[in-house]
């Protein structure tokens, strides 16, 4: 499992292949309330007009029924496919050691770190965990993410009934920031990513990750068009920039679809702009980055 790949500070150069095929990335985003299907080829452009299903309140037989139909309809069987697990889903967790450490001390000292932290879950999980060194070089940094097992392998059954091969497993949070740095968002940055299922706060200061779940359910409110709760919103997002020390920040997802709830973002909170990919609609910012991974070969 890949719930950690390197976290990239410039832009990333996709290599073109020497093949009679051309290269493509197939990526799944896999919710309670969605799934979103998209493929791109080496030079970053959909093979096929991207998907999106809305499947809430659908059991999982039916939602794998609807996938596997889907992968039929696009000739996409046997294929690799990258996915995530959802913010909610998972935990990320960081600890620094300093760097005069001999890589025995380390490792043990990151063993120790993770057993403790799946022991307070109490529950059957798995992890991984990605380590880098900070600027001054006197820390290493560890990146741990921690799911529970039967999450993990309730995602691999899906994709694999479905007639897929299962590839990069990521984390939504750290597909976030890896879309920030692939968009060649200045360190550090803070992305306010709001999503039918998700409202997510992430900062990356290139040493450190925070990250918060938000209460704001877009989904609700386009139901509702209860005022309020963008209003709550706006008041959980500056206390995240306050707690941070952030002045800005950038918007991802599906809110940028709507015209309506984008002005009263970019009239109410400090966003620099919305993030959005090239050739796909803002929505499927998540789908494209792990595309972009995948063609990588991460």
């Amino acid at each position: 499992m890949k719930l950690f790949e390197k976290l990239k500070g410039k832009k990333i150069r996709i290599p073109i292949p020497i093949s009679f095929t051309p290269k493509t990335s197939l990526s799944l985003y896999l919710t309670p309330y969605f799934v979103r299907i998209l493929e791109l080829d080496k030079d970053g452009h959909p093979t096929f007009e991207p998907v999106e299903v809305n499947w809430y309140g659908k059991s999982e037989e039916e939602k794998i029924n609807i996938l596997k139909e889907k992968v039929k309809e696009l000739n996409l069987e046997g294929k690799k496919a990258h996915t995530c697990i959802t913010a909610r889903n998972g935990i990320l967790k960081l600890n620094k050691y300093p760097t005069l450490l001999s890589k025995k001390d380390l490792e043990e000292a990151i063993q120790t770190y993770v057993n403790t932290e799946k022991e307070n879950l109490k529950e059957e999980s798995v992890y991984d965990y990605y380590i880098w060194e900070t600027e001054d070089k006197k820390y290493k940094v560890l990146a741990l993410v921690i799911v529970r097992k039967s999450v993990y392998e309730n995602l691999k059954n899906m994709v694999e009934k479905a007639g897929l091969e299962l590839g990069i497993v990521d984390y939504e949070v750290i597909t976030i920031i890896n879309g920030g740095l692939l968009f060649n968002l200045r360190i550090p940055f803070a992305i306010l990513y709001i999503d039918i299922h998700e409202s997510v706060f992430v900062y990356y200061t290139g040493q450190s990750v925070t990250y918060t779940l938000l209460n704001f359910s877009l989904n609700e409110y386009l139901e509702s068009k209860d005022e309020t709760l963008l209003e709550d919103l706006f008041v959980e997002v500056k206390n995240q920039l306050l707690m941070n020390e952030v002045n800005t920040l950038y918007l991802a997802g599906k809110a940028i679809e709507h015209d309506d709830i984008l002005e009263r973002v970019l009239t109410n909170l400090p966003v620099l702009g919305p993030i959005e990919p090239e050739h796909v609609s803002a929505s499927f910012y998540i789908p494209y980055v792990l595309s972009i991974r995948g063609l990588e070969g991460a």
